[in-house]
């Protein structure tokens, strides 16, 4: 692989607030400027690469290997102004001329996402004066292709000439701009062939001969992660079975506990042939879920049964003997005196007329039964 010394120039006017590439084309550009810096270092570890911003024309960076300097100074880019192409272009250029080694090829890499203002005819001129100089120049054109598609494909023509060796890239919203960039000839290996995304078919994304140590601990991680997802889901499936449970009380391996069978050790329970319930709890693991559902309704009912009874002997223990009351003379003399105009002599009198009557009638109907 060739020594490369590449110079990044990228768009920073204020079209790139623009949010047709996701999530902006400020962003998109600063991915796709990390995976041409990966791949540049990737190809030959002693090729360079430095960072220029288009609409200030400041060299963010000179030409390094440090792929951090690169990321740092591009996460510092805002938007700003125009981009002034040709001027940037120029000092890309000037900065490939004072390369440290001089057998590292000179190229130009332009992000373009906003309108090119320069006048064609000055494009040609600086396309003549690279080609010259034997450098190459890549553009990505992106946001704005439809306004910059003729004066860029003017000026890669007029670099290439009979040869090949700049391309220009058209990029449409949809994709990932750092996708597109990285299936296209711009980064493309000696054969022509695009290469692959770094770390594609090695598991992670990440070649373990680069660096095992980190490939080591993404599959502990990996590992454990997975480990934790099987406990989890293990406990909602065993939380959710627990959530089902009826006042049968039954669980998986025929346990018992809760519910109105947990009291049937405590509890006389009543025979029923179809269930045969006088076998005792310990048949109830044997028995079919309808039969464990029919069981548990009918002791159900039974302990209300019972409740209602309780709830019936409390009240005839709170309440007066109404019986006794209307039976004593004394207490019904009381009550009738207590009544303007009522003669208690002439109404215990009827009182007790109209009860020797009901005697009579009820032990004629006993008669008859």
């Amino acid at each position: 692989m060739g020594l490369e010394a590449t110079v990044i120039c990228v768009d920073n006017s204020e079209w790139m607030r623009n949010g047709d590439f996701i999530p902006t084309r400020l962003q998109a550009q600063q991915d796709a400027v990390n995976a041409v810096c990966h791949m540049k270092t990737r190809q030959n570890q002693e090729n360079s690469v430095g960072l220029l911003s288009l609409a200030d024309t400041q060299l963010r960076v000179t030409l390094t290997n440090d792929n951090n300097k690169i990321f740092k100074a591009l996460q510092a880019v805002e938007p700003a102004g125009r981009i002034n192409f040709v001027t940037g272009v120029r000092i890309a250029h000037l900065s490939l001329k004072h390369r440290q080694n001089k057998n590292q090829k000179m190229r130009i890499i332009v992000f373009v996402g906003s309108p090119v203002g320069s006048e064609e005819k000055e494009l040609v001129r600086l396309a003549k004066r690279l080609k010259k100089e034997k450098v190459s120049v890549d553009i990505i054109n992106f946001g704005e292709e439809d306004v910059n598609n003729n004066k860029l494909s003017t000026f890669i023509n007029t670099i290439n000439g009979k040869e090949k060796t700049c391309h220009l890239v058209t990029a449409l919203p949809g994709p990932l701009l750092s996708e597109v960039l990285l299936s296209s000839p711009i980064l493309a290996g000696e054969d022509g062939a695009p290469l692959a995304p770094m770390g594609q078919g090695f598991e992670f994304g990440i070649d373990p001969s680069e660096d095992p140590e980190l490939a080591m601990a993404l599959r502990v991680s990996m590992e454990e992660q997975r480990h934790r997802q099987e406990e989890d889901a293990r406990k909602v499936q065993v939380d959710s079975i627990q959530g089902m449970e009826t006042d049968a009380g039954v669980i998986s391996g025929g346990e018992i506990s809760g519910g109105v069978l947990a009291q049937a050790e405590e509890t006389d329970l009543p025979y029923n042939p179809d269930m045969q319930l006088n076998q005792g709890v310990s048949n109830v693991s044997t028995m079919t879920e309808e039969d464990q559902m029919a069981l548990a309704l009918q002791m159900s009912m039974a302990v209300m049964d019972d409740d209602q009874q309780a709830m019936d002997t409390e009240e005839q223990a709170d309440d007066p003997d109404d019986e006794d009351l209307m039976q004593n003379p004394e207490f019904l003399h009381s009550v009738l005196s207590s009544l303007p105009g009522v003669n208690p002599e002439e109404a215990l009198h009827n009182l007790e007329q109209m009860t020797d009557q009901g005697d009579k009638s009820k032990d004629k109907k006993d008669d008859k039964k």
